[in-house]
């Protein structure tokens, strides 16, 4: 009898050549698999000089146009990631809101054509939230026109700003990639510390008011697409 009806006829035999091809292939799938594995864990550990090459970019949450009252701010709500498509595979790594303001300051009297004086300085104040990080910025109008940002991030930028940086990829990844920390809800606030300019006085004075400002106003998500890639220096040859 040849092997192989003797391999068709005995069952012992034929489970035998079935765990032999199954090890046989296995075993290098296996081996393969693992080596990968431990290859990609030591690229992430392993400390190497890299460069960190990147985009900012910025997607509007908000944005709007008001007068603001003195001394009553302006709460702007329900404002959540979800409205963006597919922010949960974005890198968002902190909000930034602008503000541009005019002076408000009115003028009531029959001197003002002749002296009226002159406008004062107004604060205005934009504070944003996100969770644990918020962040406030003060600006002024000098008495005429002005604008400021506030900006929050959660992340560290002092690294993405490094050319090179001599560190682990993985350590890179954990301080410059949000990890979904810049998704859900976000406010903002605006308030206004408006002042009356100076003016002429007498029974024709001319009498100064300020009951606020207007602002413009925009809040972004930053969002920070990013490659790290190895760093090799190029010598000249002398």
């Amino acid at each position: 009898m040849s092997f192989m009806d003797d391999l068709m006829n005995n069952r012992d035999k034929q489970i035998m050549a079935i765990s032999i091809v199954f090890f046989v292939l296995a075993f290098p799938t296996y081996f393969f698999l693992s080596a990968a594995n431990a290859d990609s864990s030591a690229s992430l550990n392993a400390v190497n000089l890299y460069e960190i090459e990147g985009e900012y970019t910025y997607i509007e949450l908000a944005m709007g146009d008001e007068f603001i009252p003195n001394g009553d701010p302006l709460m702007i709500d329900d404002l959540h990631t979800d409205a963006i498509d597919d922010a949960e595979d974005l890198n968002i790594i902190g909000v930034r809101m602008t503000m541009s303001y005019t002076e408000a300051e009115e003028t009531n009297g029959a001197s003002c054509g002749l002296a009226s004086g002159s406008a004062a300085d107004d604060t205005i104040t934009g504070m944003t939230m996100h969770g644990d990080y918020n962040e406030t910025a003060s600006g002024s109008n000098n008495g005429d026109s002005g604008s400021h940002t506030v900006v929050s991030v959660w992340v560290n930028t002092s690294l993405i700003d490094e050319e090179i940086v001599l560190m682990s990829k993985g350590e890179i990844i954990s301080q410059i990639d949000s990890d979904g920390a810049g998704l859900g809800a976000y406010t903002a606030e605006i308030s206004v510390d408006a002042q009356a300019g100076n003016a002429p006085g007498g029974p024709l004075a001319c009498e100064r008011t300020d009951a606020g400002e207007d602002v413009t106003y925009t809040i972004e998500l930053i969002v920070f697409d990013y490659d790290i890639k190895p760093f090799f220096e190029v010598l000249e040859e002398l």
